[in-house]
């Protein structure tokens, strides 16, 4: 399979998931007025199970299914989860950013990351 396909399927897969995590986050920031740490904790939590089944059937095709891959996609996205903290830190504390902006500038980088992980490590 080429990587081209990959990567084009990626990108719309990796958009729905992107727009569905930053629901959640805006979700809990809006709704349920929480702090940007929960809120992003929340989104991950939520998403993390959608994403794997997303790029499980659309995007990583030949890669390894089951339980073994989804053991790995777990610590994907605790580490893009502290990237995404970190991230917010600087951006909301240290620099003053709104927390919803900073969230959708945020989010691309981890988007790249991801796929760079998940190609790597997970559905190898």
């Amino acid at each position: 399979m080429k990587l081209t396909h990959q990567l084009q399927r990626f990108l719309v897969t990796g958009s729905v998931n992107t727009v569905f995590g930053y629901l959640v986050y805006v979700y809990g920031i809006v709704i349920l007025h929480l702090d940007y740490f929960w809120a992003v904790l929340l989104s991950y939590i939520v998403g993390v199970t959608f994403s794997y089944i997303m790029f499980r059937t659309f995007v990583f095709l030949e890669g390894e299914r089951g339980w073994r891959s989804y053991a790995r996609f777990i610590p994907t996205y605790v580490v893009l989860f502290i990237v995404n903290t970190l991230a917010l830190y600087v951006l909301v504390d240290m620099a003053d950013w709104n927390k919803l902006i900073a969230q959708a500038v945020v989010v691309p980088a981890c988007a790249v990351l991801s796929f760079i992980i998940n190609r790597i490590f997970v559905f190898k």
